[in-house]
C-alpha cells in the first residue's frame, strides 16, 4: 500500500477527518486508499488556529501509521479559494500554485503502528 508521512498535529486532523485536502507543492496522480504516517520531527512551527483546530482530547503519535484516507482527486487550490471552512484554510498551505489532495473515508487505527517513514511517497507493507 502506498503511504506519505506529514508532520504532526496534521496527520491527527487527516485519520480524524477534521482536514478534507492536503496541501502539497506537487500534485499527485495515485488515487484509492493510502496509509497515513507521522513523522518523528516536529514541524518547526505551528500556528495557534492549528491547535484550537484539534479537540483537546487529541492525542498525537509520532512515528506511526495512524489510519488510512482515500485519495479522489488533486486540484490546484485556487479551485478551492471561497469553498473552504476557517477549520480547513488553518489545517493546509492554499499559496497559490499549490495543490490540494482531496481526501475522503479516513479511517483511524485504534493503535498506530510504528514504522519508520520517509519523504515522498513510499510503500507501507504492513498492511491492515
Amino acid at each position: 500500500m502506498k503511504a506519505f508521512t506529514v508532520y504532526q498535529p496534521y496527520a491527527y486532523a487527516i485519520v480524524a477527518g477534521l482536514k478534507g485536502y492536503e496541501t502539497r507543492p506537487r500534485r499527485t496522480h495515485i488515487r484509492g486508499r493510502v496509509a497515513v504516517h507521522a513523522g518523528k520531527g516536529k514541524p518547526q512551527f505551528v500556528s495557534m488556529p492549528v491547535s484550537i483546530a484539534l479537540p483537546e482530547s487529541a492525542v498525537l503519535h509520532y512515528g506511526a501509521v495512524l489510519g488510512m484516507v482515500e485519495i479522489v482527486d488533486c486540484v490546484p487550490v485556487e479551485d478551492l479559494i471561497g469553498k473552504l471552512s476557517e477549520r480547513e484554510r488553518v489545517l493546509g498551505d492554499y499559496t497559490p500554485g499549490r495543490f490540494a489532495w482531496v481526501l475522503k473515508n479516513p479511517v483511524m487505527f485504534d493503535r498506530p503502528i510504528p514504522v519508520r517513514g520517509f519523504q515522498g511517497w513510499w510503500n507501507w507493507e504492513n498492511e491492515q
